[in-house]
């Protein structure tokens, strides 16, 4: 009787290939398809997230533009989508003669690698968005280099519902991102031989196709963030943009520097021509504020100050009661805007008189940084002592290079302060540095230029007394730590005004930059400018005149020019300021937005995209002229930019 014999196959033995190089390159082009399909729905579902979570930042009247950005964000989608399928293209490509399950591994950990770091950026996005009212750039990357800082700023955020959407999220995504592609991944058959070479050239012929989705499509201009702007509401424009692109494009351009100027609109004669007219005033005769030459001066530089919480201003009540009085004490200027929107450009512009320019902080580049101008060199050269306070880490966004380049005598950061003082997560708190300041001026030669940068108001918005205003939302923590440091700078001002030193002293007092913060009343529409408008104020013995207003509209750049030329000393280097304090009336202000520009004067203001050549926001009375002047600002200053 015949013995029949049997072998055993393996479980994990490889079917046999039997497929050609067509249908085996078909499989994976197909698979690529099922994976754009996926992403780009799970981009539009992130879309959705984005508005419902901030949909209380969305006007009344603008709602109406929020479906189109969902049409408008394709094209955005489509291009981090195909970035993403470029990852996994070349993970196919590597295995088309490789054992399936090495394919399906290598496929599995670069997709879950993909899921994993676009929610962490979807969810990092949604959560800034709130306190910072722009996409996640990249700054976050910078940021991420001072890990306390970083750790401090996101306390603001609300992290536990976006922890909680993570671990929800997560797990979601993949899995059924793996019900979409499962079958078509078990499916594939490594090839062997010639048809291996014939399928890879095919697959990798089609992948190329590729770089059409990614630059944006075939036209001239590829796409940027300018692309998606379609209507007047920014919260539709800014909705339509994808998180995950516009991280790596940001990112992209802040690594690399510009070697042309994209914002060249005009001829450079006529650029120039338009720049000169705006400064021509730029020697008139002062409006003499001393009453002496050579005064000491302190500058208080106001983390976050914007005029929102300013009563005189139009603001809150009851949130800086101490710097309201003080205001009937000195000088307000109450048309002033801060240049940028972040710390590392407000600095620039006041203490350089550098304006801020798009997707860039001139700070955080170290060689271009120290060729600025700065205030601490013209007063040391002018014989002040001059001396830098700040009660956190100074490593943060290039600050310390940036200060010591400013020939400060003394620079004092968080090390200089004991362990117990360090009780906030940026550092000290603002009553404590002050304190030291006070204690510290006795010992200083005169006459003596002091520069203090608090941080209390800074997110997470701690401070250390019980809040003043009931809440716990972020907006009333914005306003608590407003209050706080307005308490600490009131009881600074009024120890100061009776000491010895107070009389032939100038102390000035203005923000870095403003805020979004606190929200606007829910649907409601708040315009770039409240969001940049910021107070100044000159208070001390120093001064000739009291309880009185400047009401000519100027930047956070103007302050370098105004203060030396109270004092007497030159000020040609600041060449992007004027002095606030001619007898001629008007001025303007200018700050650069995203890819275009704000420009504000008597007669209106006008908010610019300059890539698209779209006007985003205007008032009433803006115009041609406006549109011009601005342009030839963005124009000129990104040019120096670039020749620093």
């Amino acid at each position: 009787m015949p013995v029949h014999s049997s072998i055993a196959v393996p479980a994990h033995a490889e079917p046999p290939v039997s497929e050609s190089w067509l249908a085996g390159s078909r499989r994976r082009v197909a698979l690529l398809l099922r994976v754009m399909l996926f992403w780009m729905l799970w981009f539009s579902a992130a879309r959705g997230l984005f508005f419902a979570w901030h949909w209380k930042l969305v006007p009344l009247a603008e709602r109406r533009y929020v479906p189109r950005s969902f049409i408008e964000g394709l094209r955005m989608d489509l291009s981090a989508t195909a970035y993403l399928a470029v990852m996994l293209w070349l993970a196919l490509l590597l295995t088309v003669a490789a054992r399936p399950t090495l394919s399906r591994r290598l496929f599995q950990a670069v997709s879950l690698g993909a899921i994993t770091f676009v929610t962490l950026v979807t969810l990092t996005d949604l959560g800034t968005f709130g306190p910072w009212r722009q996409r996640v750039d990249g700054s976050l990357f910078t940021y991420l280099q001072t890990p306390r800082e970083a750790y401090a700023s996101a306390s603001s955020v609300a992290v536990t519902p976006l922890v909680g959407m993570l671990l929800v999220l997560l797990p979601l995504s993949w899995w059924l991102y793996r019900r979409s592609t499962h079958a078509a991944l078990h499916a594939l058959q490594p090839l062997r031989g010639v048809r291996a070479l014939a399928g890879g050239a095919a697959f990798a012929m089609s992948g190329l196709l590729l770089a059409i989705p990614i630059r944006g499509g075939v036209q001239w201009t590829p796409l940027n963030e300018s692309t998606v702007m379609f209507s007047p509401s920014t919260m539709a424009n800014l909705g339509a943009q994808n998180a995950g692109w516009y991280l790596l494009y940001s990112t992209l351009a802040q690594q690399k520097e510009q070697a042309t100027n994209p914002y060249a609109a005009l001829p450079p004669a006529e650029m120039q021509a338009v720049v000169d007219s705006l400064y021509h005033d730029a020697d008139a005769a002062p409006l003499p504020l001393l009453r002496l030459s050579r005064p000491n001066v302190i500058l208080v530089i106001w983390e976050s100050f914007t005029a929102k919480v300013v009563a005189r201003m139009g603001g809150a009540p009851d949130v800086t009661p101490q710097f309201d009085r003080w205001t009937h004490r000195g000088v307000l200027f109450d048309s002033v805007f801060a240049s940028g929107d972040r710390s590392a450009q407000g600095l620039v512009s006041l203490l350089s008189g550098f304006p801020s320019v798009p997707n860039e902080a001139i700070m955080t580049r170290p060689r271009k940084a120290a060729a600025l101008p700065q205030l601490g060199q013209a007063m040391r050269a002018a014989g002040y002592h001059t001396s830098y306070y700040y009660g956190g880490e100074l490593a943060f966004a290039n600050m310390k290079a940036y200060v010591l380049n400013g020939d400060y005598d003394r620079v004092t950061g968080l090390e200089a302060f004991a362990g117990d003082l360090r009780n906030s997560k940026w550092g000290v708190h603002d009553h404590v540095v002050l304190r030291r300041l006070l204690d510290e001026v006795p010992t200083v030669p005169r006459p003596f230029f002091t520069t203090i940068f608090t941080l209390s108001s800074h997110e997470p918005f701690e401070v250390p007394e019980p809040p003043y205003f009931a809440g716990a939302d972020v907006s009333t923590r914005f306003l608590n730590a407003h209050h706080y440091t307005d308490a600490s700078l009131g009881a600074f001002l009024d120890s100061a005004s009776t000491r010895s030193w107070w009389d032939s002293t100038l102390v000035v007092i203005i923000a870095d930059h403003g805020s979004p913060l606190p929200d606007p009343p829910a649907g409601t529409a708040e315009t770039v400018l409240d969001r940049h408008h910021i107070p100044m104020l000159w208070v001390g013995g120093a001064l000739r005149l009291r309880d009185t207003v400047v009401h000519r509209i100027g930047a956070s750049v103007d302050l370098p020019p105004t203060l030396l030329t109270q004092l007497g000393l030159p000020h040609h280097r600041f060449r992007w300021g004027r002095n606030l304090l001619t007898a001629q009336s008007g001025g303007f202000a200018y700050f650069a937005q995203h890819d275009g520009f704000a420009y504000i004067d008597q007669r209106g203001w006008v908010v610019h995209d300059e890539r698209s050549g779209r006007t985003l926001a205007r008032s009433d009375g803006a115009g041609a002229s406006q549109r011009r002047s601005g342009t030839a600002l963005l124009q000129g200053s990104f040019a120096d930019y670039l020749a620093r």
